[in-house]
């Protein structure tokens, strides 16, 4: 979860799903650089579904979440109306509190769950995730700065090289290499959250410089990292 002032972003895509909500005003968004732009107040984004913001600098609060490759039915819309919900206060009210630095993890989780149910309800439901592709992702959670290739995750699992990709593939969408990759961008944006400079964050999500990294999170989230230090952060990582 990040609220802070906005960034007009480029087009992107990334693995998780996206809530938005402008906090003062309505912002615009887009598909892709050849759609229309549509204002609104409020977005869900689907996986992998190239969007690009603009917002002026207003506020924004957005929510980025992992679901499994099976939940991932969650449709690209703009605008979504679920801000207007009696029960989606309590999450306003958490907003109002991080703009003045105010938001600590188990808050934030309980807002961010409350923002699901209102905007996602079906992402709340259980679903048929393979257990085994779900025990791998515990071990690459558990193991953090550990990139493992195919065959040592298979092993852990018991299945062979092949089967695994092809599993992991199926119930993520995507590769092993692109989710490590995914993986690394996470630990960096934990890292600023928890108060390193931008070299350090780098460094310690497994880049070999800031220039790599930079480039990297432009090209999955349209933006500069640096542009995480003006926002109030809270970052959870969970296994599925």
């Amino acid at each position: 979860m990040l609220i802070g002032p906005g960034i007009d972003s480029s087009p992107h895509a990334h693995f998780a799903v996206q809530l938005t909500l402008g906090l003062d005003k309505p912002f615009r968004a887009r598909l892709g650089p050849d759609q229309p732009w549509i204002e609104t107040r409020a977005a869900v984004f689907a996986p992998n579904q190239f969007h690009q913001i603009d917002c002026g600098g207003d506020m924004l609060a957005h929510l980025l979440v992992e679901l499994p490759q099976r939940q991932q039915t969650v449709s690209t819309v703009i605008p979504a109306q679920y801000d207007a919900l009696p029960h989606f206060a309590q999450v306003r009210a958490v907003f109002a509190a991080a703009r003045h630095g105010q938001l600590d993890s188990d808050t934030a989780r309980a807002a961010a769950h409350q923002w699901l149910h209102c905007a996602i309800p079906q992402a709340q439901s259980p679903t048929g995730f393979d257990r085994r592709i779900a025990r791998a992702l515990e071990w690459l959670a558990a193991n953090p700065g550990k990139e493992p290739g195919g065959a040592l995750l298979a092993a852990e699992v018991h299945l062979s090289e092949s089967r695994f990709t092809h599993l992991f593939r199926q119930q993520t969408g995507m590769s092993l290499s692109r989710y490590l990759l995914w993986m690394r961008l996470l630990a960096g944006v934990a890292a600023v959250a928890r108060g390193e400079n931008m070299t350090n964050a780098a460094h310690q999500a497994g880049f070999a410089d800031l220039a790599h990294m930079s480039r990297t999170f432009r090209s999955t989230f349209g933006v500069v990292p640096s542009e995480l230090q003006k926002m109030t952060i809270a970052f959870k990582q969970n296994p599925a």
